[in-house]
């Protein structure tokens, strides 16, 4: 049967099915107990507005080590950070299971950010050196996919799992999980070497390259604040909010489960559409689209939350490979980690400036942070998108040819 239904292209590349493998796993042993790290500290006594440093920590470490841990992995290659990153951010997980004051709590979230921080651009950047222009949005759509399947089975199995023995248990499995997978990911990623340019990158120093690449960059940099905006508030105040709106912690873990499931089903298509220019018209109409969802979790009805939690992550596997694949095509493999290390930095901008403030605007109302997360998602979509539209013209184009170096 395998050569009479053809396999995607990302599975038959032995190269990427390790990362997606090892993606996979890091999802599903982190999902289960993303959910429950702000209950457990609450639980030892912290109060909403350490709950809200924890997050802003949490974040506010992978604002300050994203950047330079994705140029980082362009020195050193993708190996190294990403197996000390999976230890890091595991063992401080399994840490939750032990401290009982709230400042230690915040100083393990900060040392999950920093765990985080050295993966994730390493990461990202090595789907970019193993994949070829023309497929990336696939590639970066798979990406998505395999992690969305971890959240997908793991928050759901986590409430389970928490209901039946408890949420100290579950942190030390998880963190201890993560930890283990450091092993697999340093012999796998070691292998894989960054591609040598078949010419100097003199475009990049060019005056015209240095434009285009500013442009692009400056663009995916505004989408990014904008996307983790939302993802802030998320951090900081979600597990409350479903909590004191009547959600139990399967319900709590169902949240996340839904906008696995949808995301799962709308991916293949983003991925497909991620490479059709011009790109701008859909992350803008996507975009806009997605801010009004954010908007509407202020509403304060389980049923609603899941059902709008699907729609997000229906959006978002139509809009993220596009962004992604637009991303990955402005520097060649030399400057992929700083790239992707700016992208992620602006990101986390968003979400811990968002995270921050969580707290305080949760005690003004409990639709306000989500009012605030939804109109900036779509107000930064514009200017974006405008960027986007001048990057996306044929002489841009052109520059790009020049400035990409495989």
């Amino acid at each position: 049967m395998r050569w009479v239904i053809p396999r995607p292209w990302v599975v038959r590349q032995p190269a990427l099915r390790a990362v997606l493998g090892l993606t996979l796993l890091a999802g599903l042993v982190t999902g289960v107990v993303v959910p429950f790290l702000s209950l457990v500290a609450r639980e030892k006594g912290a109060s909403y507005g350490e709950v809200g440093l924890m997050a802003s920590g949490f974040l506010l470490a992978q604002l300050a080590f994203q950047f330079p841990a994705g140029a980082l992995a362009d020195r050193i290659g993708r190996a190294k950070p990403v197996a000390v990153g999976l230890v890091i951010e595991g063992l401080a997980t399994a840490g939750f299971a032990v401290v009982e004051t709230p400042a230690l709590f915040i100083a393990l979230r900060i040392l999950q950010g920093v765990g985080l921080a050295l993966i994730y651009p390493a990461v990202r950047a090595l789907i970019a050196d193993l994949t070829p222009l023309e497929r990336r949005g696939e590639a970066y759509a798979a990406f998505w996919g395999v992690l969305n399947v971890g959240w997908l089975l793991g928050p759901a199995v986590g409430g389970l799992l928490a209901a039946a023995v408890g949420k100290t248990p579950l942190v030390v499995a998880s963190g201890l999980g993560e930890a283990a997978l450091a092993l697999p990911a340093w012999f796998a990623f070691r292998r894989f070497r960054l591609p040598e340019p078949k010419r100097k990158a003199e475009a990049l120093g060019s005056q015209r390259g240095v434009r285009l690449l500013g442009m692009a960059l400056l663009a995916a940099m505004l989408l990014a604040f904008g996307f983790e905006v939302p993802v802030g508030i998320f951090t900081g105040i979600w597990s409350i909010y479903l909590s004191e709106i009547g959600a139990s912690e399967l319900e709590l873990g169902l949240s996340y489960t839904a906008f696995s499931v949808a995301n799962l089903v709308t991916l293949p298509l983003g991925g497909k559409l991620a490479n059709r220019r011009p790109r701008w018209p859909r992350v803008l109409g996507l975009a806009v689209l997605l801010g009004l969802v954010v908007l509407g979790y202020g509403i304060p009805s389980v049923p609603v939350v899941l059902l709008l939690g699907a729609l997000e992550g229906a959006i978002a596997g139509l809009l993220t490979p596009t962004v992604d694949a637009y991303l990955s095509g402005i520097a060649g493999a030399q400057q992929q980690g700083r790239v992707q290390g700016a992208y992620t930095t602006a990101g986390m901008s968003g979400a811990a400036l968002s995270a921050l403030g969580s707290s305080v605007l949760y005690s003004w109302g409990h639709w306000v942070p989500f009012l605030v997360a939804g109109t900036a998602l779509a107000s930064l979509a514009f200017p974006a998108a405008l960027l986007m539209r001048r990057t996306e013209q044929p002489a841009f184009r052109e520059a790009a040819v020049k400035t990409v170096v495989q």
